[in-house]
């Protein structure tokens, strides 16, 4: 019999990396989009409401809060810098002080995927590197429906989602997985109790 399924997020979750990339995505919105200073609260507000989401999601949503469109050029361009601004910024987005212990205590009972906004490759790499991928039975980027999706049809019973967004209880509810949300080490060390 297989073992139920517990779905992390990634940022914010197991890694803290808000306040970074707030900056990265700030920094490659406003250098894509070619915006002034005056537009920088609005970015940095739209990071903080969109935060979980994938990062097209995300660029759409503060697009259209400043009334632009934007082209597929300006989206490639952004990814590319988002990216690049997000790896230069690793070092300043340490993993939770609790996150291989609480790791390594549930992958002994239930079976861990790891899911995020973040693109495939992008996800993979950062886990990689930091040696956080065997973990998990399976690492999935890019969206996080899909993934709860994908665990459904294939007959998995996901037992629990655990994020730190609004928009991961959206997506965790939206696919009627009970949700667990970690606002920093002591909710992600509670965990283990939770379980």
């Amino acid at each position: 019999m297989e073992r139920p399924v517990v779905v992390f997020d990634y940022d914010g979750t197991l890694v803290d990396t808000f306040v970074a990339k707030q900056a990265a995505y700030t920094r490659a919105v406003m250098e894509t989009l070619a915006l002034d200073e005056g537009c920088r609260a609005l970015v940095e507000a739209s990071y903080a409401r969109t935060s979980g989401a994938n990062r097209f999601t995300q660029l759409v949503e503060t697009a259209a809060e400043l009334g632009v469109t934007v082209t597929d050029a300006q989206r490639e361009e952004f990814t590319r810098r988002f990216s690049a601004y997000s790896a230069a910024l690793a070092d300043a987005m340490p993993e939770f002080p609790s996150a291989r212990r609480v790791l390594q205590a549930l992958a002994a009972r239930y079976d861990l995927v790891l899911t995020s906004g973040m693109p495939q490759e992008v996800l993979l790499a950062d886990a990689r590197r930091r040696g956080l991928a065997g973990y998990f039975m399976r690492v999935e980027g890019g969206d996080k429906e899909a993934t709860l999706d994908r665990l459904r049809a294939q007959g998995r019973r996901v037992v629990l989602m655990v994020g730190d967004t609004p928009h991961d209880a959206s997506v965790a509810g939206s696919r009627e997985v009970p949700f667990y949300r970690v606002s920093g080490d002591a909710d992600l060390a509670r965990l283990l109790e939770v379980l």
